[in-house]
């Protein structure tokens, strides 16, 4: 794997490999973004090529030389990972980072350091990695990944050279299920539509078998009726079980809505996420109004930002499902 097997994030590669191109390369990245977008990948690979063993490799890793190979498949020994142990990193996990700071690297050029969610150093792990940022050594380098950047602490975010990752186009997910995966082009349109641009997020979705959840919703979507409040209660409860399911059913939801209006307004079934249902979503788009579609997406964004200040989960739902237009 190299540079060019990663799917987006054009730019950040693009950066790096000037540091590279430059012998610039600097002590210290935060790489930010929301979660499983690829940080800890991108990270990976410039590690690779700043090791790499091939001379003519000047921008990019061959994949195949000695040091390559270990560090693809996290065996290397100048290359290690910290992470939390339960919710936080401790210091005597940075105290480990300095102590191997202080001896030469045994075979590679730059020892490397991957700090994963860094966000979840304490107050006294952070503080030991400040001093290690205040003296910087020529080799060794820190590449700290974390989807909350705004929990850690400025002074350590002022010393790191910041990349900060956008979430994936659709385009480019669809791109890689389909490529790398051998996914269905339809199933494919619909995971990257849900996964809020993050190839990680889909994968996860796709073994969840999001498929069967979103038909066991969409069948009490159409059974939904005001004048028969038990059939509105179904459908919150099924929303309402684990909070990522939650996430996932809203988005779903969504996505309904979003094709429906879509619909209404082009009629054109290539374009809709759920084209499997265009049946059902054509017979919405005749009895709903644009403005009662509309009122139906900002309910249901509304209830996904209660149910992350840890409102009545139950409570939000219910409200939200007897607020819907059917």
């Amino acid at each position: 794997m190299s540079f060019g097997d990663i799917y987006g994030h054009e730019k950040k590669i693009e950066i790096l490999q000037k540091t590279l191109a430059q012998k610039r390369t600097g002590h210290a990245y935060l790489f930010s973004g929301i979660p499983a977008i690829g940080k800890k990948t991108l990270a990976l690979e410039f590690i690779k090529a700043i090791n790499c063993e091939k001379v003519e490799s000047l921008v990019d890793s061959c994949g195949e030389c000695a040091s390559c190979r270990k560090i693809q498949h996290e065996s290397h020994p100048d290359v290690f990972f910290v992470q939390a142990e339960g919710q936080f990193i401790r210091i005597a996990s940075i105290r480990q980072i300095q102590e191997r700071t202080k001896c030469k690297p045994l075979e590679a050029r730059r020892r490397a350091f991957i700090i994963d969610d860094a966000d979840k150093m304490n107050e006294e792990a952070a503080n030991s990695l400040l001093k290690m940022l205040e003296e910087p050594s020529l080799v060794n380098i820190l590449i700290l990944v974390t989807a909350r950047p705004y929990f850690m602490p400025q002074t350590i975010i002022s010393r790191c050279q910041h990349l900060r990752f956008n979430p994936l186009s659709s385009e480019t997910v669809v791109r890689f299920l389909v490529n790398e995966k051998s996914m269905d082009h339809s199933k494919a349109i619909l995971l990257a539509a849900l996964s809020g641009g993050s190839i990680g997020n889909a994968l996860e979705l796709h073994k969840d078998d999001i498929f069967a959840y979103r038909t066991e919703l969409f069948n009490l979507l159409a059974a939904a009726n005001k004048k028969d409040p038990f059939s509105l209660i179904n459908l919150a409860s099924c929303l309402g079980r684990k909070k990522k399911d939650v996430r996932q059913g809203l988005n779903i939801m969504n996505a309904f809505f979003r094709d429906i209006l879509v619909f209404k307004e082009v009629r054109n079934n290539a374009v809709l996420i759920n084209r499997d249902y265009c049946s059902f979503i054509a017979a919405c788009a005749e009895r709903l109004s644009c403005e009662q579609i509309l009122q139906n997406m900002e309910q249901i964004e509304k209830a996904e930002y209660v149910i992350g200040q840890n409102v009545n989960k139950s409570l939000t739902l219910e409200t939200m499902a007897f607020k819907l237009n059917y």
